[in-house]
């Protein structure tokens, strides 16, 4: 996997505009340590899956307990997991993005205090998967798909998603065949980052589109803004 260690907004410019053709989708980490792992594959997950309580027996329980609060009804397993995955089911599903600003933004929301953050970026071949043709149960390969528009974030964040076939190994150990970048942002270095997103209007309201997310913006401008910049809100 090719590595890049960064320290500016940039340098981050230059990398993605050398990997932004259709080809590639990107994943931001807040620890760089963070392996290429969907939920259902990390150890607190797959170590406690039996065969009467895997992935798929809990997303069916899922499917029954979700109902009332569906307002588009799933055609199949690749809208459920879509839609479990959005709403933080641990699925063999990755989250990734057309949007570089929308991984870079990933990577530093929440960094883990002394830790470098990262953003992958992934070159799928322009080869997604066809899901009509397959059981995302029953697939024998890992691959990249495009979901249905089943929520507003998944279309606001340009989302897109991989899944993997063995969901405890690596998605890049996966794909060989693929080509795998990762950008490194040292930590002390994130804060400038997150001030060159938020010139960009990259932030918790644009990303999550909610009142809550606009609420926590808000409160985040008065709380880091300096007074004579209040009048700019």
């Amino acid at each position: 996997m090719q590595e890049y260690k960064i320290n500016s907004f940039e340098e981050f410019h230059v990398l993605v505009t050398k990997h932004n053709t259709t080809n590639y989708v990107y994943r931001g980490h807040a620890d760089t340590e963070w392996k290429l792992l969907p939920k259902a594959g990390r150890p607190e997950f797959h170590d406690a899956y039996r065969p009467n309580m895997n992935e798929q027996t809990v997303l069916e329980s899922w499917k029954r307990y979700s109902q009332p609060h569906l307002k588009l009804q799933p055609i199949d397993n690749w809208d459920w997991l879509t839609l479990a995955q959005h709403h933080g089911l641990a699925t063999r599903l990755l989250d990734w993005t057309r949007n570089p600003l929308v991984a870079l933004y990933f990577a530093t929301e929440h960094p883990v205090e002394n830790r470098d953050t990262c953003i992958y970026i992934l070159d799928f071949n322009n080869q997604p998967i066809t899901t009509e043709l397959y059981d995302p149960f029953k697939i024998i390969s890992s691959g990249m798909f495009y979901p249905k528009g089943l929520a507003a974030r998944v279309i606001s964040q340009r989302g897109v998603f991989t899944i993997s076939h063995m969901p405890s190994t690596p998605l890049n150990e996966l794909l060989p065949n693929n080509t795998f970048i990762k950008i490194v942002i040292e930590y002390q270095s994130i804060k400038k980052f997150r001030d060159a997103l938020e010139l960009y209007s990259v932030n918790e309201y644009t990303i999550y589109q909610d009142l809550d997310a606009l609420s926590t913006q808000l409160n985040r401008f008065v709380q880091e803004r300096k007074p004579q910049n209040v009048e700019h809100l």
